[in-house]
């Protein structure tokens, strides 16, 4: 075992050495991504108001998200997907007035969500953290029309500001190949894998289920920052069961390691100022580390979000956060592989009975 472990850690840095050329990784991209993540956490720390944590995130996932290509296309990728996500935070606080409403919409905007992967990351990341901002959201305080209506204003500001700068510093590269009919050939790729034989569609019914298991399971039990376990379930699904399994160990292990950085932080820094510029560069190292390793991405997202949380419930101690954050992981981690084994196997059984008497009557 420790031959492995010792082998991919080498990897990793071998990567990490690899990404310091600068040829590897635009430093100025990196610390213009690092202000537009921590900024609102910032603002957060000055203002003494916990909803600018909300923006923080929507930044982040927004910064993440924008694709190359024409600017023009960017440009309406980034309003799409601002206005998208807030609509999403807001339904998402909005429902949990009714618990039933609240985990059905989960499971179909889950599996929406899951099923967008079958058209390709461009659009199947995005996608997924839609989903993922309706589903964390119903594990926020407040289910009336202005909380919910606050919750899609503060993610639509973050979202904003996160493509303003990004837009505005935009500089011309080799732009990615953009077919020229891509709703066209968008809607003729869901619906050739919208069926229950494809692969796409049964990894789409078992987010849904997992997800609609996690909100009810985070309303019901009321788990305190249930959040992470709900957000977890929906990062660490694959289309495969191996490659969940790989992403599931991956992200407890960076999980673990992450919060210890984060116990480490709490108990040096004390002023909430300084925590909040203590983001800065570990938003950096997140982004940086990004496409990797998925263990050294979790490593500083970890902290990032404990951090990020921190601001916004003060009296909460690193600490307990951090024991949070690993209980909803491994939560979130159990659940995913669970149903993996379960789902999968007895969705497949009738599909492979259903083909076996297709050719029986030919």
């Amino acid at each position: 075992m420790p031959q492995p472990m010792t082998s991919k850690m080498a990897a990793i840095l071998r990567r990490l050495a690899d990404a310091g050329s600068p040829h590897r990784i635009p430093l100025a991209d990196l610390a213009r991504g690092g202000v537009v993540c921590a900024a609102p956490a910032i603002l957060a720390a000055y203002c003494h108001n916990p909803l600018f944590g909300w923006s923080a995130i929507a930044a982040f996932w927004t910064h993440i998200s924008l694709p190359d290509g024409p600017l023009g296309k960017r440009c309406r990728f980034a309003l799409v997907f601002g206005l998208a996500g807030a609509f999403a935070s807001g339904l998402g606080v909005w429902s949990t007035a009714c618990a039933p409403l609240m985990i059905v919409l989960a499971a179909l905007i889950g599996f929406c969500g899951a099923f967008a992967s079958v058209a390709g990351k461009r659009i199947g990341f995005p996608a997924l953290l839609v989903a993922t901002a309706f589903a964390v959201s119903t594990a926020f305080a407040g289910n009336n029309f202005e909380h919910a209506l606050g919750y899609a204003r503060y993610f639509l500001s973050g979202s904003l500001w996160a493509s303003a700068i990004t837009l505005l510093s935009w500089r011309p590269r080799e732009q990615a190949l953009v077919p020229g009919e891509l709703p066209a050939v968008l809607s003729s790729t869901l619906r050739q894998h919208f069926n229950p034989g494809s692969q796409g569609f049964l990894h789409g019914v078992c987010v849904a289920l997992a997800t609609a298991i996690a909100v009810a399971t985070v309303h019901y039990c009321e788990l305190d920052h249930g959040y992470w376990m709900i957000l977890t379930v929906l990062l660490i699904s694959q289309p495969g069961f191996a490659a969940t399994l790989k992403v599931s160990v991956e992200r407890v292990a960076g999980t673990l390691l992450g919060a210890l950085i984060a116990m480490l932080l709490g108990h040096f820094v004390h002023a909430p100022l300084l925590m909040a510029w203590l983001i800065l560069p570990i938003s950096i190292g997140t982004l940086a580390c990004r496409n990797i390793s998925y263990l050294a991405y979790m490593l500083f997202l970890t902290p990032h979000f404990i951090l990020v949380a921190q601001l916004g419930q003060p009296d909460e101690g690193e600490i307990g956060l951090t024991y949070l954050r690993v209980f909803n992981s491994l939560a979130a981690a159990l659940l995913v592989i669970m149903i993996a084994l379960v789902a999968r196997p007895l969705w497949r059984k009738p599909q492979s009975s259903g083909t076996v008497g297709r050719l029986g009557d030919s």
